[in-house]
């Protein structure tokens, strides 16, 4: 992957095909690689004419690996994002996160609307609303010696996903840590573009997308039936909604 530098840190980034850009921002402990290529969708948006940036997030994939949580918050790390754009000298992208590339992308709308056209944010609903952590142990489960003992499902999970990507695991841990003041929907009320919330009926992490999409002026909700956060982006169903919306809009 080609590498630039974002406020000194080394961003790892990837362009595909030839179209209208597209930005996509991945998860937490995912990579640009495994949430976009392996599950098929910089081959769907390329076939659908679109040229596709994806990056790896600082602290992941490829990316520098940075280890003071104060280096992970959203405004650092929506601003890689710009960052890639104007690298790339893209002046004009629709935009597309996954969980917490959604809150990224969500951030980016909110307060870079002009930038984006239309908006997908997956793997988010009523849940990433509430005040406090949602997941217990976090960094924690990342910084333990082994997955043995964690009781935690979803930490032992991010731990076990980690891991099986070859992630630092240290550097996560300080990303999970980053403070998410005004995440959690203050800002949703600020974005104008065309906006699609979409999440698995069975994501007991994002839980229903229609409270989240509420906050947002004309956004649409969907829920996919049958499917879970981790396995989300490679189900057939939640791809076909994304597409269907982006071939009605654009």
């Amino acid at each position: 992957m080609p590498e630039f530098s974002s406020g000194g840190a080394s961003i790892a980034y990837e362009v595909a095909g030839e179209g209208k850009p597209m930005l996509l921002v991945h998860g937490f402990a995912a990579t640009a690689e495994d949430n976009w290529v392996r599950t098929g969708w910089v081959q769907a948006l390329t076939r659908a004419r679109r040229q596709v940036v994806t990056l790896d997030l600082r602290g992941h994939g490829k990316s520098a690996k940075l280890y003071d949580p104060a280096d992970y918050t959203t405004d650092k790390m929506a601003g890689d994002a710009l960052a890639l754009l104007d690298h790339l000298g893209i002046e004009r992208a629709s935009l597309m996160g996954y969980s917490m590339g959604a809150g990224i992308a969500a951030h980016l709308a909110a307060h870079h609307g002009a930038r984006f056209g239309v908006v997908v944010l997956g793997g988010v609903g009523a849940k990433m609303l509430e005040t406090g952590e949602r997941i217990g142990g976090v960094a924690e489960a990342l910084e333990a010696e082994s997955a043995e003992g964690i009781t935690e499902p979803l930490a032992r999970g991010f731990r076990l996903y980690a891991e099986g990507l070859g992630q630092d695991l240290k550097a996560l841990a300080a990303c999970s840590r980053a403070p998410r003041a005004g995440d959690r929907g203050a800002d949703l009320g600020l974005i104008r573009n065309e906006v699609l919330v979409i999440a698995g009926a069975r994501d007991d992490l994002a839980g229903d997308p229609g409270p989240f999409a509420a906050r947002i002026a004309g956004a649409r909700a969907e829920i996919v039936p049958g499917t879970d956060h981790m396995f989300a982006l490679a189900n057939p169903m939640f791809k076909g909604a994304v597409m269907d919306f982006l071939a009605g809009i654009t």
